[in-house]
């Protein structure tokens, strides 16, 4: 403890120490009275100087010791998150590697480099080559072809260097949006995956941004032909121009879309690699290797492949992507991988990559054999029909395919906490829930506590009442993104943002007008200020004494769910103990005020004990219900049942967005979803098909590259 914080606990003790003395010798009302108004003049003179001491955090720029914490939790959270991600993609597994091989488009520093390097290799190569040797790395390659398992095999192996300069971070360039400039989107993005950069005692003001500026972030940008041309242009534009960003990042992109874009604005002493299509030989070991006991299902398929090295099948099993598709489609033994030779349905390679992806959700979403848990963590965590998650997903993927033809930001990605934008749910449930629950709740409270002073029909009126007002403004409040909390105390010199305060600056009037209104109809109005103003100040802090901590876990879309329910029941705890301590403080010095109305008799220890039990129920609820109102888990919980009411959605959405993610269906970028690839969300996007089912049994993969 600094010398600072023990000069103010012992100003807090001795303030304490006073006010006990005070109340003794004048009694509580004189006591209660002076307090009140010392108070409100506080709270309101001057008002700008008291809310900025209160509300403000440190907000001196991350610098030294502060940056190099900031990079090194960035880096172990980012090598967890795109590990975990990897092992669902199966990359780790020699086994599951899909031999890509690449050769060079294009070395500006071929002719003058002392070390020359590699033309043409593995990805494995690539991969080592680029971290030995960082130089701006752009690279194309077809749908498909594994370009994103590239970018997660090169940003783990920067994360793993013993001393790391630079934290990679792996970005979809499909989610960004012209509002907010290149590098404001990459700082923006960053500090919304790992929210923890947001710890300002430990990290300082903008971490995110500072470590951008100081030269400590290298940016691993992937897709850039999901963007529309002109957003293309800007981002190359950027990558040439702005200063700030790193000259090694790392892009990718198709071939035709970069050849456009290149010729329209140039990105110089950039090393293009080009990923080649896997030959037939590659894709024939690659399907023996995975069914080395049961070959003979599969012969007929690798005597076609070898003998028409050119033809639509070949074609279609050298992009890694529907290799992998192929494998798990037929990864049952039951199943006949010899249907895909059939010319009449499947003439082209477009036909054979339609039926793949169309055979994708039905075969990962069958129905596990019973009590098969092995603890598979490519197995669903329950059974989904198959017809019903083809929907489901197909709803969702068309959603994001009309935000993408709608030039709309965040086109690509799911965040649990924006259905109400991305399935356009209108407003009105998000005012009518908060009313009917609100109402409900406080006209149980109302009875209850009234009716301990022989008023129950008025309570429950005066509860209704209450919660008829308040409860639709809380309707209105926008959702925060979601949060993860651990107490701290508020620090200064920081500006104070507008619209946090005035949502604390809400809920403590609405602590103030119920907490005082109720102590002030049961006892006097001295007794009323006094109780207005504590639950007004529980109410008011009960989502700010708290800050974003440094995840021990990966971040994850369910985590960081789970992480926001947390922080509401945080608040209800909060709000219960403030309330148990003001409401045994009101018993136990209105005693004998109380002791005449209430309709039980009891000893004043046990007045002070049920004093305390109210008091805690009613901040405990109220905090609860109005941080529940304005959290992201609260207005997930109305946009997922009425998803679920309209059919849109199963009721328990997370759950099966993660069995998505786990069988392979969606991938997880940070606390967002993605669907796999460009080329599976536009297929589920269309008319819903259910093909008949090649196999009935999960495949034992997950994820391609």
């Amino acid at each position: 403890m600094t010398t600072r914080e023990r000069v103010i606990l012992a100003l807090w003790l001795a303030g304490g120490a006073v006010a006990v003395w005070a109340v003794i010798h004048f009694g509580f009302e004189p006591v209660t009275a002076v307090l009140g108004i010392g108070g409100t003049l506080l709270v309101t003179f001057p008002a700008k100087a008291a809310l900025a001491r209160t509300w403000a955090w440190n907000a001196e720029r991350s610098a030294g010791e502060q940056l190099d914490a900031a990079a090194a939790a960035l880096n172990h959270a980012v090598e967890q998150h795109w590990r975990s991600e990897a092992g669902r993609r199966r990359q780790h597994l020699a086994v599951d590697r899909i031999p890509v091989r690449w050769d060079t488009a294009h070395d500006p520093r071929a002719r003058t480099a002392t070390h020359p390097l590699p033309e043409r290799g593995s990805l494995d190569e690539l991969v080592d080559d680029y971290t030995d040797r960082p130089s701006r790395l752009v690279v194309v390659g077809a749908a498909g072809a594994g370009k994103t398992g590239l970018c997660v095999d090169l940003t783990l192996a920067l994360c793993r260097r013993a001393d790391p300069q630079r934290v990679p971070v792996l970005l979809q360039l499909s989610t960004w949006q012209p509002e907010l400039s290149f590098q404001d989107w990459i700082v923006r993005r960053i500090a919304d995956d790992y929210r923890f950069l947001a710890d300002t005692a430990r990290y300082g003001a903008d971490a995110a941004g500072e470590l951008l500026r100081h030269d400590r972030l290298l940016p691993v940008l992937d897709g850039l032909d999901e963007l529309p041309s002109g957003l293309r242009a800007q981002v190359i534009r950027a990558l040439r121009d702005n200063t700030h960003l790193p000259a090694e990042t790392v892009l990718t992109c198709r071939p035709d879309e970069y050849r456009a874009t290149s010729a329209e604005e140039p990105l110089p002493d950039s090393r293009v690699v080009r990923l080649l299509p896997v030959p037939v030989d590659d894709s024939v070991g690659y399907l023996e290797s995975h069914f080395p006991d049961d070959l003979d299902r599969w012969r007929p398929v690798l005597r076609a492949l070898r003998a028409d090295p050119a033809g639509p099948l070949a074609g279609a099993l050298s992009r890694p992507l529907l290799l992998f598709l192929a494998r798990a489609a037929f990864q049952a033994r039951d199943s006949t991988p010899e249907v895909l030779l059939d010319t009449a349905r499947f003439g082209t390679r477009e036909l054979i990559e339609a039926y793949l992806l169309d055979t994708f959700v039905p075969v990962v979403f069958a129905a596990p054999p019973r009590g098969a848990d092995d603890g598979n963590p490519a197995r669903p965590s329950r059974s989904w029909p198959v017809e019903r998650a083809a929907r489901y997903l197909g709803s969702l993927a068309g959603r994001l395919e009309a935000r993408r033809a709608g030039g709309e930001r965040g086109a690509g990605e799911v965040s649990w906490w924006e259905l109400r934008d991305l399935y356009a749910i209108p407003r009105y449930p998000y005012i009518v829930v908060p009313a009917v629950v609100g109402t409900v709740v406080c006209a149980a409270l109302g009875l209850l506590v009234f009716g301990l002073f022989g008023r129950p029909e008025f309570g429950a009126v005066f509860g209704a009442a209450v919660g008829v007002v308040c409860s639709p403004l809380l309707g209105l409040v926008r959702a925060e993104p979601p949060r993860r909390f651990a107490p701290r105390r508020p620090r200064q010199r920081e500006r104070v943002l507008r619209r946090p305060l005035l949502v604390d600056l809400t809920f403590g009037l609405i602590g103030l007008v119920a907490g005082g209104l109720i102590a002030g109809l049961l006892y006097s109005v001295t007794y009323g200020l006094a109780a207005g103003l504590a639950f007004g100040l529980v109410f008011s802090s009960a989502r700010r004494f708290t800050r974003p901590t440094e995840p021990r876990q990966v971040v994850t879309p369910l985590r960081s769910l789970r992480d926001d329910r947390n922080a509401v029941l945080y608040a209800w705890l909060y709000g219960a103990v403030a309330g148990a301590v003001v409401g045994g403080f009101l018993a136990t010095a209105g005693a004998d005020r109380a002791r005449d109305a209430l309709v039980v008799s009891v000893s004043p220890a046990v007045q002070g004990l049920l004093g305390a039990g109210v008091g805690a129920l009613l901040s405990g609820a109220g905090a609860g219900l109005v941080v529940l109102s304005t959290s992201a888990w609260g207005h997930y919980t109305t946009a997922r049942w009425w998803l679920a009411w309209r059919g849109q959605t199963p009721r328990d959405l997370a759950a099966f967005l993660d069995d998505a993610h786990k069988v392979g269906v969606l991938r997880s970028t940070g606390a967002h979803y993605q669907f796999r690839h460009a080329s599976l969300q536009h297929r589920l996007a269309g008319p819903v098909r259910v093909p008949a089912q090649p196999s009935a049994r999960v495949p034992g993969g997950s994820a391609a590259h």
